[in-house]
Formats: C-alpha cells, structure tokens, sequence
C-alpha cells in the first residue's frame, strides 16, 4: 500500500522517539530588535545560518530548526512524555451504543509526578469488525463532544474516536471564570513548574499522552493516527501534529488566526497584538508579545507549523464565513505545499473551505473522513479539487523562495 511506504519513508526522515523531550537543535533565538524584517513570507528551504536545503536528508534537520523557532518564540516546552508503561487506565464505563455500531467507554488516565495528572477519555470503537483500527485523536473540552450521526460514519468506516479532555490538564481561563479569577495553572504546570510551556502546549502535550496510552492497545493501528479539534482545539491539533511524529493526518479546524493562520497577511482582526493583551494570552508563550506589530521581524510565519509536518499529511478547514483570518491561512498553505510538492506529495497538504462560519460540523467531519480514507488507504476524494481551494486567487503569494532543483 502507497501509505505503508510513505510512512516508512517518513520514519527514515525523522530520528526522535515519540517519548523523548522537545528536541530543540542548538540554536540562539534573538530578541525582536535584534532580528531584520523579513516582509515575506521566511523561506523553509534555508537554515538559520544561511546554508541551502538541497535533499531530503537537509529537510529532516531544517524541519528541526523550524520546530525550535516556532516553539521558542510562541508556543513554549513540554516535558518528556510519560513511558506508555507508566501510565495508569481505569475504565469508568463501557456499552454498546449507536444501535451496536460501537462500543462506547469513559477512561480515565493517571500519569506523572506521583500519578498527580488525569485525563478523561471517551472512546468509541466500531463493534463487530477486526481491528487493529485507525485513531482520530480529538481534543475537546468534553470526552463526547461529537454529535451520534457523525461519530457513527466514522464507526462506519472503521476508525476509532478518541476525544480527550484537554482542561484536565490546564482550565479554559476564557471558559471558566473560577479559574481565570485564581488564574489556575492548571494540574500539569504545577507538576512541571519548571517548564516554560503556555496553554496549548499543555493541551497538545495531552494528546501525545494518549496517544502514548493508545500504543499500548492492540486495537489500535499507530500506523494510522488523525489528530483534530475546533477552533482553540484546532490550535491544539496543530501544535500536537507539528511535535509528535506518529500522527500521521494532522487534521485542525478551524485553527485560529495566529495558529493555521499567517501573522504576516489577511485579516488582522485577531493579530499578535490583540491576542497578547487580550484574555487568551495564556495559550501561547509570553515571548510572542514584543512582535506585536512588528511581525515582519518574526523568524518564520505559521507556514512553519503546516510545512514541518511534511512528509506527514496535512488538512486544514474553514468555514468562508469565520473571521479568524482563514485568508491567511490559504497564503500559508500556498507556501506549505512548495515543500510537499517538492517532497512528492503535493496531493497530501489539503486545504478544505465550505460555506458557513466558526464550527467544526458535520460537513467538517466527513471531509476529514474523506481525505483519512485518501491518505490511509488510497480511496478516491470525492470532488477533489475541493481540498485544494484558493479562494482568494488575487491574494499574491507573498514568497518569491523556490523549492531547490
């Protein structure tokens, strides 16, 4: 099968364990004042120091590089994962449901400094059908968030589900008030205080724990992991299918202006700036606030994010109607797709926008279903000139770097 292949090659392409820590190459990570402005978009076919990408084997350490600037100036560090044999399951609950399509269960996890951290799970599984099965990994901030019509497609077409939920490990401050009054750092910053790492980083660290407890389940295919979520989960997924190499569709929607967005072009209602000084600056890394308005000296745009996933797939959704700078997020992508196209796999960067506004619906969930089935197990997409849109064909492409020869 194609897939097998790519995963095999995507493997020889990258050397870190899933459990290993962040990673980071020896970089230095300048100031704002100390960086020159770069108008267009920074160019992923060249290190730090100047050198030019010119093979793949170059591609595995730029991706590196890429990762550490990306993490330094937005998103912060994560501690190494807990071995998947340390981590404690309790199954709360388990019936058959969706009229004996799936088996449904509630799993809480235990893990950490003295199994100090939890996290819910809810799983559906398709009943009746031999696995080992296809994960999606969905975080949200309930275990069954997803409606019973879209959960039993994908039951249907033999995936499991796996939402867990993220505020376990850090509260949603813009979500609960109790916890943005006594600004809780929630379970995990406190069992790691010495960490640097800001909200979504906590909650896409949350994925790649399950996905440490998931490898340790026969039924399940670890060849074969989706990562999704919505809007600030849309981040989350972003951010947990950028770290964690054996996701193999990172999948977000909806994902946030300064996320699967551009900080660079499109529609700044939600820039750097507002987002620093407003009530979610606790997602992100405080080392983001100087560049607001000085976003030409940022070291890379959120095509960093979408391209470093490369040879891994990609899918990106949008509602046209959402205001969350989704014009942006096309320009982002155009840059993104020069390195898949230069890997070969041009086909395997999807971006997917349908009519309507700021939610991950039903629509969202089978295109996702669509392009899993495309990727895993080389079924047609239908109408497949949608999971490629440019809206905006006026929008310049605002990069003039090309992919080496």
């Amino acid at each position: 099968m194609l897939f097998r292949f790519l995963v095999a090659f995507g493997l020889m392409l990258v050397p870190l364990l899933a459990t290993a820590q962040e990673g980071d190459p020896q970089l230095t990570f300048p100031l704002v004042d100390e960086l020159p402005e770069v108008a267009e978009l920074p160019n992923p076919f060249v290190f730090v120091d100047g050198t030019a990408v010119k093979t793949p084997e170059d591609w595995k350490l730029r991706r590196a590089e890429m990762k550490a600037i990306v993490l330094h100036y937005q998103f912060g560090h994560a501690p190494a994962l807990p071995m998947p044999g340390t981590i404690k399951a309790e199954i709360l609950s388990e019936t058959d449901a969706l009229d004996g399509l799936a088996v449904k269960r509630a799993v809480r996890l235990r893990f950490g400094p003295d199994n100090a951290l939890s996290l819910s799970l809810g799983i559906h599984t398709p009943k009746g059908r031999q696995g080992p099965f296809p994960v999606i990994v969905h975080n949200s901030p309930t275990t069954f968030e997803v409606d019973d019509p879209i959960v039993a497609d994908l039951m249907r077409r033999g995936y499991m589900l796996v939402s867990y939920q993220r505020t376990d490990l850090h509260p949603d401050w813009s979500k609960d008030p109790v916890a943005k009054e006594k600004r809780d750092r929630g379970d995990a910053r406190r069992a790691y205080p010495d960490q640097d790492w800001g909200c979504l980083r906590v909650w896409a660290w949350g994925g790649s724990v399950t996905l440490n407890w998931l490898s340790t389940l026969p039924e399940v295919d670890m060849a074969m992991v989706v990562c999704t979520g919505h809007s600030r989960g849309g981040q989350t997924a972003a951010l947990m299918g950028m770290m964690d190499e054996r996701v193999a569709i990172v999948a977000p929607n909806s994902g946030g202006s300064i996320t699967t967005g551009c900080h660079r072009v499109g529609n700044k209602a939600r820039s750097i700036k507002d987002k620093m000084a407003g009530s979610n600056a606790y997602w992100f890394h405080s080392n983001l606030t100087p560049f607001g308005d000085h976003e030409t000296r940022l070291p890379f745009d959120l095509h960093f994010i979408k391209a470093s996933v490369a040879p891994r797939a990609w899918f990106n959704s949008n509602g046209l109607g959402d205001k969350l700078n989704i014009e942006g997020s096309m320009v982002t992508w155009r840059a993104a797709r020069e390195v898949y196209d230069w890997l070969g796999l041009k086909e395997h960067c999807a971006q997917w926008y349908r009519e309507g506004g700021h939610d991950q619906g039903a629509q969202d969930w089978k295109a996702l279903a669509d392009f899993a089935d495309f990727i895993l197990f080389d079924k047609p997409l239908p109408e497949p000139k949608s999971f490629y849109q440019e809206p905006w064909p006026e929008i310049p492409l605002h990069y003039s770097w090309k992919a080496p020869r």
